[in-house]
This record gives structure tokens, sequence and C-alpha cells, in this order.
């Protein structure tokens, strides 16, 4: 009840998935999905609603499942976001190839709202030509980041009950390797000689370090007895700022990856006390 109540509310659905599939492996995970599933299908069935948002959602669930159970079985965050991140972009591909008319549909009402929102003056910055490639790279973002937010929501309920405080430090101490982190920035650096919607895809590959660069700075609040307002200014500015600190985040997830900045932190506070 919860996981098909929790699919009108953000993450709840898919963390319910991913906690049952964290505590009781992929089989009871699969048969909570397929009967999530089934009722969205349902109630699209009835409705009027695009099939590609159905199934979009219906996606998001799927991967709750393996997401969970790839980090069940390897006990590793990096390994996790990155089989995230893979499976996110193969589905947006695959809505093209098996949902081409719905993924038209949907592009030429979400340009019809832009033009709206622009007519009107409310924002220039509107005026995109949205592509089907722009809008599945779209997809396969939001469905990484929901997924990466789901896992941990389902991560952070699974460790209060079975071993509280265990998120937070298995989160604190979450870093990308080294070689991964750079491949990671090479795939970005190049991205950026692409066109814009290919730029959307490429830009996916910086999730896992920005995430890294969040658990580094949730480490640094904690390390050195900062109040939790220097978190609240850090996904503010996010929100707010956006591209600026996100930009820091990844520096500083490379940085780490390269020259452990976790242990120099705590290096450093131990010769200032």
């Amino acid at each position: 009840m919860v996981a098909l109540i929790g699919s009108f509310f953000p993450l709840i659905s898919t963390a319910a998935i991913a906690l049952v599939s964290l505590c009781k492996g992929a089989k009871e995970g699969t048969l909570l999905f397929l009967w999530v599933s089934l009722a969205l299908v349902l109630l699209q069935q009835s409705g009027t609603e695009n099939p590609l948002l159905t199934a979009v959602s219906i996606v998001s669930l799927g991967i709750m499942v393996l997401a969970a159970e790839v980090h069940r079985v390897m006990a590793s965050w990096q390994w996790t976001l990155l089989v995230i991140v893979v499976i996110a972009v193969v589905s947006a591909q695959g809505f093209a190839i098996l949902m081409g008319a719905s993924v038209t549909s949907l592009v030429a009402t979400a340009q019809d709202v832009l033009n709206a929102v622009k007519s009107q003056g409310q924002d220039a910055q509107l005026s995109i030509a949205l592509s089907e490639s722009m809008l599945l790279g779209l997809v396969a973002t939001i469905l990484a980041i929901g997924s990466m937010m789901s896992l941990m929501l389902a991560r952070w309920w699974q460790a209060g009950v079975q071993n509280p405080g265990g998120f937070q430090k298995e989160f604190h101490g979450f870093s990308i390797d080294a070689k991964i982190a750079v491949i990671l920035i090479v795939i970005l650096v190049v991205g950026q000689f692409f066109s814009q919607s290919t730029q959307i895809w490429v830009n996916i590959a910086a999730l896992p370090l920005i995430i890294a660069g969040i658990a580094l700075v949730h480490f640094a609040v904690k390390l050195f007895g900062q109040g939790r307002q220097w978190l609240a200014f850090l996904y503010v500015g996010m929100i707010m700022v956006g591209k600026p600190v996100t930009l820091l985040l990844v520096v500083l997830a490379l940085t780490d990856s390269l020259i452990d900045l976790r242990s120099r932190l705590e290096g450093f506070k131990k010769a200032k006390t």
C-alpha cells in the first residue's frame, strides 16, 4: 500500500520498492514492482495521460530493484550509482525505439507549453527548440537523479531500523576511485564540444561526482562540528545558483579522488587540536 499510494508522491514508491529489495532481495522487490506497475498501467488505461509518462514511472520502479540488488551484493555506492546512470541512459534510448509516437507527442506538448510561457513574456530564456533527443536526455537525467535519491532514502530507512547511524557513516565515506573519476571528467569535457542536445546526455556522467562532492561536504561539516545551516546553504545554492555550485562539487569530488581530501582534513583537525 505504501508503494502504491506513494506513486502519487516524489520518491516514496520507488524508495519503498528499494527498501524491500535491500532487505529481502530482488525476488520480493520484483514482486512488489510488478503489482505497483500493474496498478499504474490500469490507471493509465482509464485516463488520458501520455503512455510515455507511465512508462517512465514503471521504469523508475524497475531501476530500484536492479540498483538495490547491486548495492546489496557489492556494498559499493560508486558502482551502484554508475549502474543507475547506465540503466537510466539505456532506458531513455529504449523509449525512443519502442515508444516513438508517444515521445513525439510529448515533445509537441512540451514545446507548446514553452511557447505559451514565452508569449506571455514570463521568461525570455525559454526560446528553446525542444527536440526528441533533448527530451529523452532530460528523462534520463530525471530517472538517474530520482533513482539515486530514492535508493539513498531507502538505505537511510534500512539503517534506521537495523543499524542506526550506519547510512551516515557510509555516505560520509563515499568517494569515487581516481581512475573512474578521471574517466567521468574526460567524458564531461569532451561532451562540451558537442551540440546542446548531446550535452544533456553527457552531463549525466557528472551525477556520481556531484553526489561524492555532497558527501564530502557532509563529512567536513560533521568533522569540524559546523551547524546544519552550511548544508542548507549548499542545497539552496544548488537550486538557486545551479551550475557554479555543481561544478564546485565536481571539482571537490575529483580532488578527493586524487589526493584523499578526507584524510587531509582529518589530519588538519588533529594538528589544530
